[in-house]
């Protein structure tokens, strides 16, 4: 019965595992000579489906991959014909396509060379002005907009710059020619929908246009093209434009104001003024770094700066709590604390705490310190590893003898020669005299006369080193001048904001904090400035000329800068202790006197009682 079951049980098991074979595409062919013919048979067939199976699966692979192919490369001509229709390319009339030629464009150049030195316009060719308003409006729009251009965007641009600009200074005639067609082909890129690199050049040549050049003999600025200003405007109001393009508008704003603001629109001015503060008081988009927004912002504040009323305050507490903002970059914090050092008037009293506003500044100084710890540290090498102890075998193996080196012949000179024979003939020591001599003879003396000339060469140095002569300072290191510059930037930025003036000296009128607190606080204000300009001083000391030392004046700096802004640093104590190791410059110098003849300098007495044969 057990083995009825048993055997049941192996006749199902190799069933189904034939079954499964079948089903899996994978067939055993057992090399068993009792196989029927109806198996082999089934296992030929089982076979034969695995292998169409196959094919048909290699089949499906390269299909699959040559259909991935194609979505590929369609997907890459697709991309690529988006890329080309996203900024268009200035077109020129067909009937001027002979001009793409260098050689027929160089006609164009030559008639603008003839308006820019023209006194008169009746002496010039009469296609002259045609043909320069051509190249003006048409041709550098399309010369510009060509990718295989741009190396060449930039002198492009700031040729035709000069081109106005030497014709507005010497009068020509041809100047209100260049100045419109300049105009009108710049406005026309900045406009439209060109490359970013194309519209940010004329947008910067829009805001470089001026209507009347710079007066050098008469001390008056160059006025700015007014035609310019409700472009850039415009450019910059558009929130649909690109960071790229509006930041040079921005640019060429703050260009116009700086020059312009005295002939500007009231209108003009009060929509332009909302702006900078919507600008100043905005948080960066997500789009834009946190350092760029704040370089906008700059430019905010120089404009606010320009067009605010003398005596209006609101500025003022703005710079004030944008510089003691602790999430504002240094990039504008610093750049606000600096420009309320303009302000004199109107804000008295608005600060009734100084140490509010001082604590942060000095938190930042602090930082500035500290980074440039960080920075020096990151750039450490590590130590290297110990290496390892020497080999006992070497020990025991014996040294190579060294090579006896051929040693240089001497030429003596005729008189020391001379002087050598004549004294061993005058000694009776003819027999006896020996080159050798000689040479030991000159040796003695100039190692004699070497000593003493030493030795009063450093008497003499030493006395003029301790009688008014100074120490000549080392060269800087170029990583410790760089170091320096940023931490100085820093604390002139600073001081300028606490009073007026980068080095920290206050003027008559008070300004920047100094201005802004009760008068019964400045005291305490000026005390601050005293504490910066004393780590001023310590860091520009001229002694510090080694990385080394600038590392160790930056650390006893620390807990200075960490006291202003309440940061606990652990102090170094600076070792003051001066070990006297010098010797005596001469024998017997720095010794205790003998008190006693028979006692000899130091204490000690005579050998023996005294010297062999004295009384």
């Amino acid at each position: 019965m057990a083995l009825r079951l048993y055997n049941e049980l192996s006749n199902d098991s190799r069933r189904s595992d034939t079954h499964n074979r079948s089903r899996s595409g994978i067939t055993r062919v057992d090399n068993r000579s009792d196989q029927s013919p109806a198996t082999m048979s089934t296992g030929r067939a089982v076979a034969t489906h695995a292998g169409a199976s196959g094919r048909d699966r290699s089949r499906w692979a390269v299909k699959l991959w040559w259909a991935m192919a194609i979505t590929a490369a369609s997907w890459w001509l697709i991309a690529n014909v988006a890329s080309a229709q996203q900024y268009e390319t200035f077109k020129l009339d067909p009937a001027y396509e002979a001009f793409k030629d260098p050689k027929e464009a160089s006609k164009l150049e030559r008639a603008v060379l003839q308006l820019k030195t023209a006194k008169d316009l009746s002496k010039v060719e009469a296609s002259a002005p045609g043909m320069s308003k051509f190249y003006l409006e048409s041709y550098i729009p399309w010369k510009i907009t060509q990718r295989e251009n741009l190396p060449e965007l930039s002198s492009t641009i700031e040729g035709l710059l000069k081109d106005v600009d030497g014709a507005q200074r010497i009068g020509s005639a041809g100047t209100r020619t260049l100045l419109a067609g300049t105009f009108i082909g710049m406005k026309k890129i900045a406009e439209g929908n060109y490359m970013p690199a194309a519209r940010i050049n004329a947008i910067n040549a829009l805001s470089r246009l001026n209507a009347k050049p710079l007066d050098l003999a008469n001390g008056r600025p160059p006025l700015p093209l007014s035609y310019s200003y409700p472009i850039l405007y415009k450019l910059y109001t558009n929130e649909k434009e690109s960071d790229g393009i509006r930041a040079a508008a921005l640019h060429g704003i703050h260009s116009y104001v700086r020059l312009a603001f005295p002939v500007m629109k009231a209108d003009e001015k009060t929509a332009l003024v909302a702006e900078m503060n919507k600008l100043l008081a905005a948080e960066p988009p997500k789009s834009r770094d946190a350092k760029a927004h704040a370089y906008l912002q700059r430019f905010a504040v120089d404009i606010l700066n320009i067009l605010r009323a003398p005596n209006d305050a609101s500025l003022g507490t703005q710079l004030i709590s944008i510089s003691t903002a602790e999430d504002n970059p240094d990039l504008i914090a610093l750049y606000s604390a600096a420009k309320l050092g303009s302000f004199q008037t109107g804000l008295q009293g608005k600060v009734e705490d100084p140490s509010a506003v001082t604590k942060q500044w000095s938190v930042r100084a602090f930082n500035a310190l500290q980074s440039e710890l960080d920075r020096f540290e990151a750039q450490t090498r590590p130590r290297p590893a110990q290496s390892q102890p020497p080999n006992p075998i070497d020990f025991l193996r014996k040294a190579k003898p060294k090579k006896p080196q051929a040693i240089a012949a001497t030429r003596r000179s005729r008189t020391s020669s001379d002087m050598g024979m004549g004294m061993g003939r005058g000694m009776g020591m003819d027999a006896g005299y020996s080159p050798d001599m000689d040479m030991d003879m000159e040796m003695g003396m100039e190692m004699g006369m070497g000593m003493g000339m030493g030795m009063e060469m450093d008497m003499g140095m030493g006395m003029e080193m301790g009688y008014g002569m100074q120490m000549m300072a080392n060269p800087q290191p170029p990583e410790v001048n760089l170091s320096r510059r940023k931490i100085d930037f820093v604390l002139q930025q600073l001081l300028q904001g606490a009073t007026g003036s980068a080095k920290g000296t206050p003027e008559e009128k008070p300004a920047g904090l100094l201005a802004a607190v009760p008068e019964n606080a400045r005291p305490e204000v000026q005390a601050w400035v005293d504490s910066i300009l004393q780590v001023s001083e310590a860091l520009n000391d001229e002694k510090l000329d080694t990385l080394e030392l600038w590392l160790e004046a930056l650390e006893l700096q620390r807990p200075a800068l960490g006291d202003l802004a309440g940061i606990e640093v652990e102090r170094i104590e600076e070792d003051d202790t001066i070990e006297d190791n010098s010797l005596p410059m001469f024998p017997g110098m720095g010794m205790r006197r003998a008190d006693d003849e028979d006692e000899l300098p130091g204490g000690g007495g005579l050998p023996g009682g005294g010297l062999p044969g004295a009384p």
